[in-house]
């Protein structure tokens, strides 16, 4: 059974696993824009090769927590398991179809079809402690149930838009391949946005796309002034 949203999926890290993949993409987003305008370059490609970046940085960040990852043949991308279901993050193309052209690699596409860890006794926690599985059997069941709809485990697909000048917006949502090869999004959530600059500093002032400046009221002041011989 596919969950529903990135919070179904990823259980009771969900919370704490939002906070940690913000601050990952806005840390390698600063290193990246900063690269690129050291390099002067006139073209974004060198900012776009941040993605394997992205995947490294998730992936050790999370192993040194305790959890575990998977390979993705044939390119060998590294991606981290967390509550059984596999984390990618990926910095969007500028398309309309990017999303659902996300399996056109087939790197991407065996993302849906990895085959569910044993259950363990334990499972490792972002807040350092280790978390008893309640229930051992209920494990099992689970693993069962998703080797028979065809050995796959839930992808939670972590989009970032950005351009070398803003990091734009950071989501989530559970990725499901369709029978066409497309990829179809459930419960898509925004998870991080750059906060608006003075909000609400330019709302007392009226807009000059209608209506005619009323020009401010000039009185002229008398002055005295005494006369003196040249």
């Amino acid at each position: 059974m596919v969950p529903d949203s990135p919070a179904d999926a990823l259980g009771s890290h969900a919370l704490s696993l939002r906070d940690l993949l913000v601050e990952i993409v806005r840390a390698r987003h600063g290193l990246a824009a900063e690269a690129h305008v050291v390099s002067e370059s006139r073209y974004a490609m060198g900012f776009g090769s941040q993605w394997r970046d992205l995947l490294d940085d998730t992936c050790e960040a999370l192993k040194g927590r305790g959890f575990r990852s998977v390979k993705l043949a044939p390119g060998g991308h590294e991606v981290p398991v967390v509550n059984d279901s596999l984390l990618y993050v990926w910095r969007m193309a500028n398309s309309p179809k990017a999303v659902s052209e996300f399996a056109s690699s087939p790197t991407r596409k065996n993302g849906f079809m990895t085959a569910p860890l044993d259950p363990t006794l334990w499972e490792p926690s972002l807040s350092g402690e280790l978390e008893p599985v309640n229930d051992a059997s209920e494990e099992s069941e689970l693993g069962s149930a998703l080797r028979a709809v065809g050995d796959i485990m839930p992808l939670v697909l972590v989009m970032v838009e950005s351009t070398p000048r803003q990091l734009q917006s950071i989501e989530w949502a559970v990725a499901v391949l369709d029978g066409d090869g497309k990829v179809q999004l459930r419960g898509q959530e925004r998870i991080w946005e750059p906060e608006l600059a003075a909000d609400g500093a330019a709302s007392d002032v009226e807009s000059f796309d209608s209506g005619v400046p009323v020009a401010p009221v000039v009185e002229l002041q008398k002055q005295d002034r005494t006369l003196t011989d040249g």
